[in-house]
């Protein structure tokens, strides 16, 4: 085809909606797939959803030792009980917090310019009344982030660092325990 051709115009036309249409109906063939396969919104009103807030607050949650751990069960506590705690909780969830540095990026004098923070939290679901463990799991997060010279602002930076990474095991644990709570354990 030259480009003086009159009919090269309506071919590409002709082909971008052909593609568009292809697209389209692969969008849909997928959406169906997924229907199919068992997927279930966490929080939607079928399925496991309509009860998880519920069964999150039947949750009692254990105190994790040190600074971190306190802020990671503040956390969770804030994403398990919406209005109120546990009187008679059937569950207990039992947290422990690590947390390593790694120095990166280090300049000839030997200091570091970037560090990485890697927060692994091992936990367990045990039920109260038999006193089994239903269930258990390790949510992990890295972070990474710039070391400042400034005393105040690396320190700063560093507990940033530390409250992103809660952040995320934190939402990472309520929905993994609501989750298995979900399958009507």
């Amino acid at each position: 085809m030259s480009s003086s051709d009159p009919n090269a115009c309506r071919h590409g036309a002709r082909r971008r909606g052909v593609t568009r249409g292809l697209a389209a109906l692969a969008f849909g063939l997928s959406a169906l797939a997924l229907s199919g396969c068992g997927f279930q919104p966490l929080y939607g009103e079928r399925g496991i959803g309509a009860g998880a807030a519920e069964r999150l607050n039947d949750v009692e949650i254990a105190s994790i030792p040190n600074r971190e751990g306190q802020k990671l069960r503040n956390l969770l506590i804030d994403r398990f009980y919406p209005s109120a705690r546990p009187s008679n909780p059937r569950y207990r969830l039992d947290v422990s917090v690590t947390a390593v540095e790694q120095k990166l990026a280090l300049q000839k004098d030997a200091t570091a310019v970037r560090a990485q923070l890697l927060v692994n939290a091992p936990y367990r679901l045990i039920d109260t009344q038999t006193g089994a463990v239903v269930f258990q799991s390790s949510s992990r997060s890295m972070i990474s982030y710039n070391t400042l010279e400034q005393h105040y602002a690396a320190i700063v930076t560093q507990q940033n660092a530390y409250d992103r990474a809660l952040d995320d095991i934190s939402n990472d644990i309520t929905t993994r325990v609501a989750m298995h709570l979900g399958r009507g354990s």
